[in-house]
């Protein structure tokens, strides 16, 4: 075996390990093609989007560190970013975007039912003693 091929195998071998296989599971790659689109937006002039691009980020990271606290992200971004197409991140922004659309109506919800339940408990606490 030459020397080029052997060096070239090496570096090979050592790039498969620096990426853990825990990072590998689909649901990480999915949140980390998130946190890519969501710092392209971020990145955007309009403020509104910057907004949502912060959020989502946020958001994004979250859901990374909670699945994999120790995960090499910055790794992870950059090789991302290096493969996906103009394909991807139109597909992408749209299920990343849908995600969020989703969480942010069960967090309303999650709102609203809290509202109701504070107002209950405050009509109890006032309400007359019965006798």
């Amino acid at each position: 075996m030459n020397r080029r091929l052997g060096v070239f195998l090496f570096a090979a071998m050592l790039t498969s390990f620096s990426v853990p296989i825990w990072a590998q599971d689909s649901d990480s790659i999915a949140d980390v093609r998130c946190v890519v689109i969501a710092l392209k937006l971020a990145a955007t002039p309009t403020a509104t989007q910057q907004s949502a691009g912060m959020m989502a980020f946020l958001y994004y990271i979250g859901r990374l560190e909670g699945r994999v606290p120790s995960l090499d992200l910055e790794d992870l971004i950059v090789r991302e970013l290096s493969t996906m197409t103009a394909a991807d991140y139109r597909s992408e922004a749209q299920r990343c975007g849908g995600n969020l659309t989703l969480k942010g109506q069960e967090i309303t919800k999650i709102g609203a039912d809290l509202v109701k339940r504070g107002q209950k408990m405050q009509d109890q606490a006032t309400a007359p003693p019965k006798s």
